[in-house]
């Protein structure tokens, strides 16, 4: 009997600490503040994967409890996504013996982008900023 409740708890604690991100992980339901691609995909060069080209880092102001988080993601979704949507998403946590990381986020999984509350059309999307020619002489 007792080791039967002694296999059990052991079982109980593997399974947390093999899925700590999956199982203390964030629900966020909030105002995209930014959304920026981590590497210009033009800046590549040579082989690259997927994970490099959709890279992001997400800011989202937390409906509940007025927090900001952030998160980087890997998501191809979040390339979608622009200042002033809402988004119900999961972000995962670092295990706390990942010292350099621990208790921050990463692979934010966007499950619903919505209008927010009180909009009735999407937000404007940014303006272009006009990009200099780094070859054209000085004026």
């Amino acid at each position: 009997m007792w080791t039967i409740f002694v296999l059990t708890i052991c079982g109980v604690i593997t399974f947390v600490v093999v899925n700590w991100s999956w199982v203390f992980a964030k629900h966020v339901h909030g105002q995209i503040m930014d959304v920026q691609r981590v590497t210009n995909p033009t800046a590549i060069m040579g082989k690259v994967s997927d994970q490099q080209i959709h890279s992001y880092a997400i800011l989202i102001l937390n409906d509940e409890d007025k927090k900001l988080y952030t998160a980087r993601s890997d998501d191809q979704q979040w390339q979608v996504a622009r200042r002033g949507y809402c988004v119900d998403a999961l972000l995962y946590v670092f295990p706390p013996w990942n010292l350099e990381k621990s208790g921050t986020y990463f692979g934010a999984r966007m499950n619903q982008m919505i209008l927010c509350p009180g909009q009735s059309a999407p937000p404007p999307e940014p303006e272009a900023k006009p990009t200099k020619d780094p070859l054209e002489p000085a004026r």
